[in-house]
């Protein structure tokens, strides 16, 4: 979302950690923020950096601050407060927030954001109609797209098939489900923002070393794909696909027991 404030200026320090941030160093723009002598804006941009490092309490505490500074009825601290929500799972006031923006201004990221919020609601018409006004409201967005649940899971069986066998014999067992989004059982309460409601996929259950050690697992290995996300930040029906594919694959890395670089590593991903 664009707020007057961009037009406004920032000091070198924020200018900097704004570059930071947006180049995917939240740490450093930390750093560099905390130089600046303007409170509400620095403040802003620290819960955006803390929101990326899935630190919630510090975000929370920095959103304070900044609706100390610029005000509760802010546009930008409305639309950090719905952020937070979102990340805490509190959907409701995710939505109160986002709809606050939108009875003031129709921006394509908070089209977008209820959208979200709709899918989670069930009502995937609705939210497909709110990413058809996103892109209307931004040319440079592509036209949404969404595509039938078999389609999906031709998707996904064409992408089991071309594992390479070492990776096919181990995945055999392994549960696909096919979810439109996340829903609260899969979320950790003490870490709500390690699964947040946009994700794109999730592997949940013990891994190919658990099994072999005979973790005593209360679920069966799974993955989860969430097709409402995956179609929501897809750019066309190929791009979708290769996202499928790609989510897939990360999580089969981690049912493998790799870590991030692991998957990387290894050309899962």
């Amino acid at each position: 979302m664009q707020t007057e404030r961009d037009d406004e200026g920032l000091d070198e320090a924020l200018e900097q950690a704004a570059g930071s941030l947006e180049a995917g160093d939240p740490e450093l723009a930390l750093t560099q923020a905390s130089r600046s002598g303007l409170e509400g804006p620095r403040a802003l941009l620290e819960v955006r950096a803390y929101l990326d490092l899935g630190m919630l309490e510090p975000a929370r505490a920095r959103l304070g601050a900044a609706a100390s500074s610029l005000g509760d009825d802010d546009l930008e601290v409305v639309e950090l407060r719905g952020e937070v929500a979102l990340e805490s799972w509190d959907l409701d006031g995710a939505d109160a927030a986002f709809q606050a923006i939108s009875a003031v201004e129709r921006d394509p990221w908070i089209c977008e954001r209820l959208a979200l919020l709709a899918d989670h609601a069930g009502d995937h018409d609705h939210a497909h109609a709110l990413m058809v006004e996103a892109a209307e409201l931004d040319p440079d967005r592509p036209a949404p797209v969404r595509i039938t649940a078999p389609r999906f899971d031709r998707i996904v069986e064409d992408a089991l098939a071309s594992l390479a066998p070492p990776f096919a014999e181990r995945v055999q067992a392994i549960r696909v489900v096919r979810e439109p989004v996340p829903f609260r059982e899969l979320v950790d309460p003490r870490d709500p923002s390690s699964t947040p409601p946009d994700i794109l996929g999730l592997f949940v259950g013990p891994t190919i070393h658990d099994l072999a050690e005979d973790f005593p697992a209360q679920l069966p290995p799974s993955i989860y794909l969430f097709q409402r996300n995956l179609e929501r930040m897809a750019r066309d029906e190929e791009h979708l696909a290769e996202e499928i594919r790609v989510t897939l694959f990360h999580e089969i890395g981690h049912l493998l027991g790799l870590g991030e670089d692991g998957v990387a590593a290894l050309g899962l991903a």
